[in-house]
């Protein structure tokens, strides 16, 4: 309640306040509230937020190495959590890894709304986090040299019927003078 309070306190500050954009811009006034006027954007309940956000939410196991798949790519999270659940948020161009509300990495990704699968993960940044192990890596990583594996889910072949036996070419030998 505390936390709600405090954050309609900084919206009305904000929007009663001129700002140095609005001014330089020669907005007259240059406060939000009068830019904008009565413009409100979309209320949402907590249930329609959760179901616009939940297509994107995929909890996860890591591995003991603290890799995670996801929709047949496999990449890593974080060493130092080894079989843990961890959330994956896709959101925008983001693919991030959490933990006890801790980004553990985050990867560059395409995602097909479609579908409603991941199409490209790549170029991983692991912040500094608590949960690290504290044995510590070998080598560092850094987006450029994030490896994710792309293991594509093998596809059923269909029993294969035999093949009717095929009938040779039966030629004439033409005699000649």
């Amino acid at each position: 309640m505390a936390f709600e309070r405090a954050h309609q306190d900084f919206l009305q500050l904000y929007n009663t306040t001129a700002h140095q954009g609005l001014l330089k811009e020669k907005f007259t006034p240059p406060i939000p509230l009068e830019v904008l006027g009565e413009a409100r954007g979309r209320l949402y309940t907590p249930d329609e937020l959760a179901r616009k956000f939940s297509r994107a939410l995929f909890p996860r196991t890591t591995n003991r190495y603290g890799c995670v798949t996801l929709h047949s790519y496999h990449f890593y999270v974080e060493e130092g959590l080894p079989k843990t659940q961890v959330l994956l948020w896709v959101y925008g161009n983001a693919l991030r890894a959490m933990f006890d509300n801790v980004v553990l990495a985050e990867y560059h990704c395409r995602y097909d709304l479609r579908d409603r699968k991941v199409k490209d993960i790549r170029d991983g940044s692991f912040p500094p986090t608590r949960f690290a192990s504290t044995q510590g890596s070998l080598l560092s990583r850094n987006p450029q040299e994030s490896l994710v594996l792309y293991r594509p889910k093998p596809v059923m072949h269909q029993a294969r019927l035999p093949f009717p036996a095929q009938q040779l070419w039966l030629f004439e030998r033409v005699e000649t003078a």
